[in-house]
């Protein structure tokens, strides 16, 4: 039962949020002005909550998906006049502005989580393969040009960098110090990473074999394991079916588990996921994580887009609707609040980049029809038709409506077949 409040939380609270945030956008910058706002509504159809404040209606609406600003002194044709009535730059900034806000979020939320996530770690800094002459098996990597090493992962970006790099080693129990003129391939090294259980998953044999999270596997069938490359190696080559005695310490203690194999893309799973450290970002780094995961949430779209044109993947495995955002909204709050608010950059991202589409109907539609009207203005000398304007945002809407039915299709499939994308 709790698990379930957390999950309908988690999903009120997601969409509320980048609703709110990105129509607050739109609200603030109409006020800015002074253009006169009338309704600030979450969600479309009648109104089935709210109060007023400033001569705002602030409201609850039937429809939950989306929400509007509407400004006052709206004509007969239901545009508001003293908005179009407004200069360019001020109709674009209000209508940039609940973007521009999805936009500021993203990064607020990537910086939270980051903060809380630090920085991953699988491996450790001591080599446990080198395809390089100036490293061996077992050295350990103390500092780069004078840094302190914390991990496997950190060596190895500091290694790919161009420019000379002074590494410090620790060899058989002696101190050298190993100078790199060129930056290495990060298959070059494979650092040793601990064979400790750090998830097991759902439904896979581990998990009824009873091995669970923060036992250090200790041996396979007999053989003695030192790091978790061995134990993902050992188990892909079995096969469906197939049995694995596994020794683990837990709590002091050893046990043998007997745990079934099964086969997944070709290849031995039990299910087990590798354990993992935290530790904090610095400043810098913080800044720099974020700043790269924003732009990388930002251009997911276009990605999408390219691949499902090349056809590298499916349309109905990758377009998602409320539901399957819903679904994944619950599925990351139980992860983690670090999951969680990852998952709203990018979805906050995400409607940044949607509604700037040039498509009637969407913000950046309102925009080039706006900058459209600028145009035919400075050559005829008088405003593009209201009626024109109506239409094409039928005509938009309409679109809208019919990618909106089939997203929601697609989305009823996968509810019914309990079969989601991985967010």
């Amino acid at each position: 039962m709790g698990d379930l409040i957390v999950q309908i939380l988690a999903v009120v609270f997601g969409f509320s949020l980048l609703i709110i945030w990105h129509e607050l956008g739109h609200l603030l910058a109409a006020l800015s002005v002074g253009v006169r706002v009338s309704v600030f509504s979450i969600g479309f159809g009648r109104r089935i909550w709210g109060f007023k404040y400033r001569g705002i209606d602030f409201r609850i609406s039937s429809i939950p998906f989306g929400g509007y600003v509407r400004f006052a002194d709206e004509g007969e044709t239901g545009i508001p006049q003293e908005f179009f009535r407004r200069p360019f730059w001020q109709r674009v900034w209000i209508v940039l502005a609940g973007p521009l806000a999805s936009f500021l979020l993203g990064p607020v939320l990537i910086s939270i989580s980051l903060a809380l996530i630090g920085r991953i770690s699988l491996m450790t800094t001591k080599v446990w393969r080198s395809h390089v002459s100036e490293f061996v098996k077992g050295d350990s990597v103390l500092s780069v040009n004078g840094r302190f090493m914390r991990s496997g992962e950190r060596v190895l970006n500091l290694l790919s960098e161009e420019g000379e790099k002074q590494v410090e080693v620790l060899r058989d129990r002696l101190y050298l110090s190993v100078v790199l003129n060129r930056p290495l391939e990060p298959e070059s090294l494979e650092f040793f990473i601990p064979p400790v259980v750090g998830e097991v998953s759902k439904g896979f044999p581990a998990e009824a074999a009873g091995l669970r999270k923060g036992d250090t596997i200790v041996r396979l069938d007999g053989v003695d394991v030192e790091s978790w490359q061995q134990v993902v190696e050992y188990v892909e080559e079995k096969g469906e079916g197939d049995t694995v005695s596994i020794t683990v310490a837990r709590n002091g203690k050893l046990l043998d588990l007997r745990v079934g194999v099964k086969e997944v893309d070709g290849k031995g799973r039990i299910g087990v996921v590798v354990a993992y450290r935290r530790y904090p970002l610095s400043p810098g780094e913080l800044f720099g994580e974020t700043f790269r995961l924003t732009l990388r949430f930002s251009l997911l779209l276009v990605e999408v887009v390219e691949k499902m044109i090349s056809r590298e993947v499916k349309v109905e495995e990758t377009v998602g609707g409320p539901i399957t955002i819903g679904v994944a909204m619950a599925s990351t709050a139980q992860q983690g609040v670090d999951r969680y608010l990852l998952l709203l950059a990018v979805i906050t991202l995400q409607l940044a980049v949607l509604n700037l589409l040039p498509v009637p109907g969407l913000d950046g539609g309102h925009i080039l029809f706006f900058t459209l009207d600028a145009v035919y203005y400075l050559v005829r000398r008088r405003r593009i038709p209201e009626r024109v304007y109506i239409w094409s945002l039928m005509v938009g809407i309409g679109l809208l409506i019919l990618l909106g039915v089939l997203i929601m299709g697609y989305d009823i499939l996968r509810l019914f077949r309990g079969q989601f994308p991985e967010m």
